[in-house]
């Protein structure tokens, strides 16, 4: 007689628990996977935090691993450059060799359960609106509960509304229900080795949206940079119409509108997807709450916005600051920090193993790499799923660690801490991205580029790329010494100078 099917449960319908949910439904599992949240088919699931992330290279990979094929529709739309714009200076374009996929997470989550339909995989079963009880890791049994949940409720939770209890058992359990992961917490009670830190950030954001299309405020796809302003309301509809256009960042290096205790500011502007006026979207983030106690009103959300970003076309300003005032504050994720990745046939993946805040744009991509391992290590064991959770850790947990340090480092690095581009992190990345772009030319690309641009674009491990940051700020600060002396003096003169200006 053939063995019977594995039975694997995964709780939450993210892009994670999607992406597993399909791998282990196509490597034979009986597959059911739970959301508390009503179907995003049924239920736009989009609220006041809603804004876009990327898709990166591992990431795609990772889907088109399972036969998804994302497309700019519905809420996504393709990125060919990412413009940043620092005080007065113009626009700075960085394109990507390949356009990418941006979007809110609920367009990506909508876009991939309509797929995953679409494959008709006999053995995957959706439980929409089914919250997550309780679990026995002895008894290998989970209890959800099914009720209504309404569609905005938060990922800390809102219970169910009525339903009953149903117990399922299992062979494999797959936690990919968010930073505060209900089944990470009950796994921990009775799990002594997993034990979990959550850091929350200081990062506070607002989102605005409908801003009209601006000759000051172009969004040009084509080679991925910014006119002069001459076509700006063509290029945003161009944009809209094809689903392409560049993501705009505006950033300061030390905001004087919320208190010199404020921190950075960063601004994030981008086509709204689908629009055919070129509508703008946008988020503003601060450090901590206490930075936007300045801004309460219209008449100071205006005053901030004129003096941190100069650049910004002077006929938005009522109307961002007007919808700064109305929006709730958001916060801009939180790390989780875990001893280990597993329970007994247990497997953490995504936010609910290794969150992180948006600084690195990796939350999503590392979340979908990491169906792709839990994939490749339910091949290389066979009918051994018992050895599978452990070496999950042993594989991921590395690589995790790695993410955690570069997001928690990512502030400095990028200059946007409250010490500017005068941090030595971020002194020392520039003079890396100088010394690494000369290098790889002059070597035929044997040499390595800057890390951001080999963990985005070249999907190298995180491990690696921490690993290589700790060996240029090394190098840099000993036998480069001499040599990246003179860019650190005009960097730090750049950085002052900007200070001035801003």
């Amino acid at each position: 007689m053939p063995s019977k099917a594995p039975v694997s449960l995964v709780v939450g319908a993210g892009p994670a628990g999607i992406l597993s949910a399909v791998y282990l439904a196509r490597r034979g599992h009986e597959v059911h996977l739970f959301d508390r949240r009503p179907s995003p088919l049924v239920c736009d699931a989009s609220d006041h935090r809603a804004f876009f992330v990327m898709l990166q290279p591992r990431g795609a990979a990772a889907l088109e691993g399972a036969g998804f094929a994302l497309r700019p529709d519905g809420g996504l739309q393709q990125v060919s450059a990412i413009a940043m714009t620092l005080g007065r200076r113009g626009p700075q374009a960085i394109p990507f060799k390949q356009p990418r996929l941006m979007g809110p997470r609920h367009a990506f989550v909508r876009q991939m359960v309509e797929q995953a339909e679409a494959m008709q995989l006999p053995n995957l079963h959706f439980h929409f609106e089914t919250a997550f009880e309780a679990v026995d890791l002895a008894a290998q049994t989970a209890t959800l509960r099914a009720g209504s949940t309404p569609c905005d409720s938060s990922s800390s939770g809102e219970e169910a509304d009525g339903g009953s209890s149903i117990s399922f058992s299992y062979d494999l359990l797959v936690a990919a229900d968010g930073g505060w992961s209900r089944v990470r917490r009950a796994a921990e009670a009775q799990t002594s080795e997993l034990q979990v830190t959550v850091e929350q950030v200081e990062g506070r954001y607002k989102v605005f949206r409908h801003l009209p299309a601006s000759p000051a405020m172009p969004f040009t796809a084509a080679g991925g940079s910014s006119s002069n302003g001459s076509n700006g309301t063509d290029a945003g509809s161009k944009a809209s119409k094809e689903g392409s256009s560049a993501a705009v960042q505006l950033q300061m290096l030390r905001p004087t509108g919320a208190g010199s205790s404020s921190g950075p500011a960063v601004m994030f502007l981008a086509p709204e997807a689908g629009s055919a006026s070129g509508a703008v979207c946008g988020m503003l983030a601060l450090t901590g709450e206490a930075a936007w106690e300045g801004l309460q009103t219209t008449e100071e959300c205006q005053a901030f916005l004129a003096r941190q970003f100069p650049s910004l076309p002077a006929e938005w300003l009522p109307e961002i600051a007007s919808q700064l005032e109305a929006a709730p504050l958001a916060v801009a994720g939180m790390r989780v920090h875990a001893s280990q990745l597993h329970g007994p046939s247990l497997v953490c993946i995504g936010d609910a193993a290794h969150g992180v805040t948006p600084r690195t744009g990796n939350g999503m991509n590392a979340a979908l790499e990491d169906a792709v391992i839990l994939d490749q290590l339910l091949e290389a064991a066979g009918e051994d799923l018992a050895s599978v959770p452990a070496a999950f850790t042993a594989k991921r947990l590395p690589d995790a660690r790695a993410l955690l340090w570069l997001d928690g480092t990512a502030a400095e690095r990028n200059g946007t801490s409250r010490w500017g581009r005068l941090h030595p992190l971020a002194l020392g990345s520039g003079a890396s991205m100088i010394y690494r772009s000369l290098l790889s030319k002059a070597t035929g690309g044997w040499v390595r580029p800057h890390a951001q641009i080999a963990m985005n674009d070249l999907a190298m491990p995180y491990r690696e790329v921490q690993a290589q940051v700790c060996r240029d700020n090394l190098l840099l600060g000993t036998l480069g010494l001499p040599a990246a002396a003179p860019i650190a003096v005009l960097a730090a003169v750049a950085a002052g100078a900007d200070r001035l200006r801003c």
